[in-house]
């Protein structure tokens, strides 16, 4: 008996533990991921923006000719979106020769000339009018590692007539890159889908000339077709093995990856498990011991029977401390995720026996990435705090089950609710939020606010299955994000 008890409790650490180690590498994987759609947004900004304005030069030139007075127009134009593209080096256009017909950068040399550039070949050859965005370059003009954009440039019978350049600073995207903290063996990286690294926040042994043509991660994008998602692979560049994100843009042929060291980012849980582990074999140690003692005490019931007792209560506190390790969200104090469907399917279970309603709410911080982007991840914590204990403050009732969904995503179970009355707790929750003025400079109401998905019905008559009623609350979320953030949105097909 001594023998199945430690077996069985040593099975039940492993499993918390395994169970544990699959969340911390989940929650990794979704920062990752959240995180390069983020940054691949951002290159996508700071591209169009140049290509905007190389647009503009490209149509002015060709409409209007190469004259003196309309280049002198086009170069003051340029110098005056310059003042507020921070990102981009300059723009120059040149002739069909690669002699430069206009730049906005300051003291060009006179020898300049870029008919032997890639960028000028590919124009060249190509009658491809869209944007190419080329390899990294140093320019010759500033010294300067860049990033080109460039068009190509026709005269009025179609031909080649030079090249629109914009430059945009390599440098710019590694600072940037570098104020993310990702670890000493985290890495961010803007590349183009054929392979070429055009910045990275850890430059790689082989420079600006390193291609990734050949990395599992482009083989899903550009074979399988998956835009967006995550892997965990070993790097061609230093045999780190990181957990990555990466996202696509749909506008331009890039894509960012930002990962994190396997090992650095899973040592917290390596942290947490030797202390569960260390846990189990003081408590195995105390069975153990009391069992021997137990057995010399056979024969002398009321002793045996203190001892027993002993043993329960270690037990019942051990088992207690596991359940709270296997069913609370450490920051918050709600029920994680898994203790939300548990809750959530017993709801689903009782109202349905009993022919009630039952509500599902689920909340999203606005802007929470802007916010912790400004103002860092332990402010972040902090306010995440303060939105869960109003969120506890709601739930009056025993039955009524507060939860941290995912993230930055809360969730309330209200069993026996109907739609109004779970839209008044929303309500009542998110102008409690908005009251506690928490500032977020990223949100444009200034101040941390929620956005509410409300979902009602009862079950097996207007939903077959708890996840009927997550899925419609999240359509309902999805709602009232889309309608401007900071309010409540309840799905439509709620009673």
């Amino acid at each position: 008996m001594t023998l199945v008890v430690g077996v069985a409790f040593l099975l039940l650490t492993y499993l918390q533990v395994d169970w544990d180690r699959r969340e911390a590498l989940r929650q990794h994987i979704d920062d990752m991921q959240n995180l390069s759609t983020a940054l691949t947004r951002q290159a996508e900004s700071t591209i169009r923006d140049a290509h905007t304005v190389a647009i503009g030069i490209q149509r002015k030139l060709e409409m209007s000719g190469y004259g003196a007075e309309n280049l002198h127009e086009v170069l003051e134009v340029s110098r005056a979106q310059l003042v507020t593209l921070r990102d981009v080096e300059g723009f120059t256009v040149v002739d069909a020769e690669g002699r430069p017909l206009l730049t906005t950068i300051q003291e060009p040399s006179a020898a300049y000339n870029a008919s032997d550039r890639d960028y000028f070949t590919f124009h060249h050859v190509t009658k491809n009018h869209g944007l190419l965005i080329g390899a990294p370059i140093q320019s010759r003009i500033t010294g300067q590692w860049v990033i080109p954009l460039s068009l190509r440039l026709n005269d009025a019978n179609g031909e080649f007539a030079g090249v629109v350049l914009a430059t945009l600073y390599i440098q710019r995207f590694v600072d940037f890159y570098q104020t993310i903290d990702l670890g000493s063996e985290g890495v961010i990286g803007l590349v183009n889908r054929d392979g070429t690294n055009l910045a990275r926040s850890r430059l790689a042994d082989q420079g600006y000339a390193f291609s990734v043509s050949r990395s599992p991660l482009l083989r899903i994008v550009n074979e399988d077709g998956v835009m967006r998602g995550s892997i965990v692979l070993k790097a061609m560049t230093d045999d780190v093995r990181r957990i990555y994100g990466f996202d696509t843009s749909a506008e331009y042929p890039i894509l960012v990856t930002a990962a994190v060291s396997e090992e650095q980012a899973m040592q917290p849980w390596r942290n947490r498990a030797l202390q569960t582990w260390a846990l189990t074999g003081s408590v195995l140690m105390i069975f153990m011991s009391m069992a021997w003692m137990m057995w010399r005490a056979l024969g002398r019931q009321g002793r045996m029977e203190a001892r027993l007792q002993a043993m329960h209560r270690s037990l019942t506190s051990a088992n207690h401390a596991l359940e709270i390790m296997a069913g609370e969200d450490a920051l918050t104090g709600l029920a994680n995720r898994r203790r939300l469907d548990e809750m959530l399917q017993a709801a689903f279970s009782s109202t349905a026996a009993q022919g009630q309603s039952l509500s599902f709410v689920l909340l999203d911080v606005d802007y929470f990435k802007r916010f912790n982007d400004q103002y860092g991840h332990p402010a972040g914590d902090e306010a995440l705090k303060q939105v869960a204990a109003v969120l506890k403050r709601h739930a009056k009732r025993s039955a009524d089950t507060t939860a941290r969904y995912g993230g930055e995503e809360l969730a309330l179970i209200l069993p026996g609710a109907e739609r109004a009355a779970a839209m008044a707790v929303a309500e009542a929750i998110r102008a409690d939020v908005e009251a506690l003025a928490i500032a977020n400079q990223g949100s444009p109401y200034g101040a941390l606010t929620l956005s509410i998905g409300v979902a009602s019905g009862i079950p097996g008559h207007d939903m077959q299955a708890p996840a009927d009623l997550v899925t419609a609350a999240d359509i309902a979320l999805y709602a009232a994000k889309g309608a401007g953030r900071n309010r409540v949105a309840c799905d439509e097909n709620s009673d």
